[in-house]
């Protein structure tokens, strides 16, 4: 396979895998259900508005306008449809269905590939044994592995023809959900060690879709890593919600969580451009001065923040960088904020809240600093102690 066709893949599954995970978190939390309208009864089904409203007040997106940009991406791959495919989706009250629920992802061959790598992924991991386990080779460790005619006997136990499942196998391969260890053998029928190439458990948000489908790139080197310029919302008419996130340098490969992770997602503009979409289509930006919008309710200064009267809780916070980072964005100059928090990343886990304002990290006072500087501080770092000030309004609505 191409390296282009690999790339191309790696994206496509990375929002398909997204798009798994936002249908099971809806289904879990009662988003999606059987609904009446005009006396006919519509199963399985999400309420356009209800769901952005589940969107914004999850964190999964910052505004309503990106809600509606991420679930249109998710129609375009087939992972959601309109009841009657009528509409694309819109913020009103609207029937909107996975297309998993109503099996019609199958018109989709990648959706298809996918769904079926994940569909073995769960039988592997909760059918199969001891087939899915760690492996040796050349030095390497391989968490979950397994041997080409191993999994094809279970495959069979179900009564599957084996030439079939063989075919079905290196199909899964030639599409990039499988692969050898090593990147060395087509599949087979043998004793060679293979593993699924997709990360089906890795945690997600809806955010992270439209980084993977709006990213223009430029990498300049800093103190700390790179500064990386991301298109943040197709057909955004705002370009103030395009931020430029600092990814770490002894990061490799691409950040699942770079969306919202501090140490990776500093800055929101650096000098040069910044690309954004408008009705037309793509176009340049270039200021020194976008922002996206804050979600302060007022903001503060450094003197009021400092005022021993002000009514404002300190807090310390000790946050241990995961495989992703520390899971949250700032913004502001001086002083600077928490704009976004993962609710599944280490800095919710910590306590850390939007709305916070950073006075020190590790000791080192910065209200006087902006958030790139604050970014810098946090790049290099496995775990950081964080001072912050939280108004009392926003402690008593979180219990803290």
């Amino acid at each position: 396979m191409s390296r282009r066709k690999q790339g191309w893949y790696e994206k496509t599954y990375e929002i398909f895998i997204i798009g798994e995970q936002l249908r099971f978190q809806m289904h879990d939390q009662g988003q999606v259900r059987d609904r009446r309208y005009h006396l006919r009864k519509y199963r399985k089904c999400l309420i356009g508005r209800d769901a952005v409203d589940w969107l914004v007040k999850l964190y999964h997106v910052t505004s309503r306008e990106e809600a509606v940009a991420a679930m249109k991406i998710l129609q375009k791959y087939g992972i959601l449809h309109h009841v009657a495919d009528d509409h694309d989706f819109k913020d009103a009250h609207l029937f909107y269905r996975f297309t998993r629920d109503d099996d019609t992802f199958k018109v989709n061959r990648e959706l298809s590939a996918f769904y079926r790598g994940v569909e073995l992924y769960r039988k592997l991991k909760n059918e199969a044994g001891n087939v899915m386990r760690e492996f040796y080779h050349k030095g390497s460790l391989y968490s979950e592995a397994f041997y080409g005619c191993d999994v094809l006997d279970f495959v069979c136990m179900t009564g599957a023809d084996r030439s079939e499942a063989l075919k079905d196998f290196r199909d899964l391969l030639e599409r990039d959900i499988l692969k050898h260890v090593t990147d060395d053998y087509h599949f087979t029928d043998d004793r060679l060690i293979y593993e699924f190439s997709l990360d089906f458990n890795k945690p997600c948000i809806l955010l992270d879709v439209l980084d993977l489908t709006s990213r223009k790139s430029s990498d300049m080197e800093t103190a700390s890593g790179i500064v990386e310029m991301e298109e943040m919302a197709p057909n955004n008419k705002d370009p103030r919600t395009s931020p430029v996130h600092i990814k770490s340098a002894k990061k490799a490969g691409p950040i699942p969580r770079d969306s919202i992770d501090s140490a990776a997602s500093c800055a929101s503009v650096s000098s040069g451009s910044v690309t954004s979409r408008n009705d037309s289509g793509l176009g340049s930006v270039s200021s020194h001065t976008l922002e996206p919008r804050s979600v302060l309710i007022r903001p503060a200064t450094v003197q009021e923040l400092e005022d021993p009267s002000a009514p404002y809780i300190k807090r310390s916070i000790l946050i241990q960088r995961d495989d992703m980072g520390f899971g949250f964005v700032l913004r502001g100059d001086s002083p600077c904020h928490v704009q976004t928090v993962d609710p599944l990343g280490p800095a919710a886990a910590a306590g850390l809240r939007v709305r916070q304002f950073l006075t020190h990290v590790e000791g080192q006072e910065v209200l006087r600093q902006d958030h790139r500087q604050v970014g810098r501080l946090l790049a290099s770092r496995d775990h950081v102690s964080l001072t912050v000030l939280m108004d009392r309004r926003d402690a008593n609505r979180c219990d803290l």
